[in-house]
């Protein structure tokens, strides 16, 4: 990766699209805090757009960091909108429409700027989760290529997050695939460390040491994981190639991930 996890968080340049996958949504609030504070203490406006259970545990760590949601609001550092009105805002016929996209989404952008004129936005938003969770895949994609269209054209940062299981078949062989193709970022797991363990020892347990090393080589020849980290491309590489073998390769990952849980 071009930026560690914690350094995207920190940094956040322009056109930046990351995306952490989480099953526990305390694990995404901190990083949704992170990424926000960091944009603060650079007197970079955000704009959360959040689904109310998520809003209440985003204002717990941003209280627990020194940046209270109410003062932040106040002081014009932070625009809140509600995901599942905004997005209701921007879909037609269970699409996004562009016009209505930019319409709704760009005036969000021009309220934050509004009180800090130049500065770059950083921009958490769960409406494309909120489409997948309801298994409008296509129009989830639809959405990110628009986000990633309009940072041709405005300056802001985007934080997705996805709540998915990262060792399900499908979220690897389907949902996984579309989303580390439209992201400059991607954490497949709060604990990557763990996770990786976890990944490697699944390999070997199923493959043998041998060719567990060979899908190592062959995964870090091809292209594209700039953005994503290797483990997650093992993983939706085995998903591609190797599919008889993967759904024993998950489970067993699964039960290295818990085992080695903290």
């Amino acid at each position: 990766m071009r930026q560690t996890w914690s350094e995207f968080l920190r940094v956040a340049g322009a056109e930046s699209h990351g995306v952490q996958v989480y099953g526990d949504a305390s694990d995404l609030a901190e990083s949704v805090a992170a990424y926000l504070v960091a944009g603060f203490e650079r007197d970079e406006p955000g704009v959360l757009v959040a689904t109310p259970e998520h809003l209440s545990l985003f204002a717990e760590q941003l209280g627990s960091r020194g940046w209270g949601l109410t003062g932040v609001e106040r002081d014009g550092l932070l625009v809140v909108a509600d995901a599942e009105s905004t997005l209701g805002a921007i879909v037609a016929d269970d699409r996004p429409v562009p016009e209505l996209f930019d319409e709704v989404v760009g005036g969000l952008l021009d309220r934050a700027q509004h009180g800090q004129p130049g500065r770059p936005v950083r921009v958490f938003g769960e409406m494309v989760d909120l489409l997948c969770r309801r298994d409008q895949e296509d129009a989830a994609d639809e959405l990110e290529q628009l986000w990633n269209a309009l940072a041709k054209t405005r300056r802001f940062s985007l934080l997705c997050g996805y709540r998915l299981d990262v060792f399900d078949p499908h979220a690897q062989s389907e949902t996984l695939p579309h989303i580390c193709r439209e992201h400059s970022h991607v954490l497949p797991a709060r604990n990557y460390p763990r996770f990786a363990r976890a990944v490697d020892d699944a390999l070997r347990d199923v493959l043998g040491p041998a060719q567990a090393a060979s899908v190592y080589v062959l995964v870090s020849r091809e292209a594209g994981h700039d953005q994503v980290p290797l483990a997650q491309s093992i993983l939706m590489w085995v998903s591609r190639q190797r599919p008889q073998q993967a759904a024993q390769i998950l489970a067993s990952a699964r039960t290295h991930y818990a085992r080695t849980a903290a």
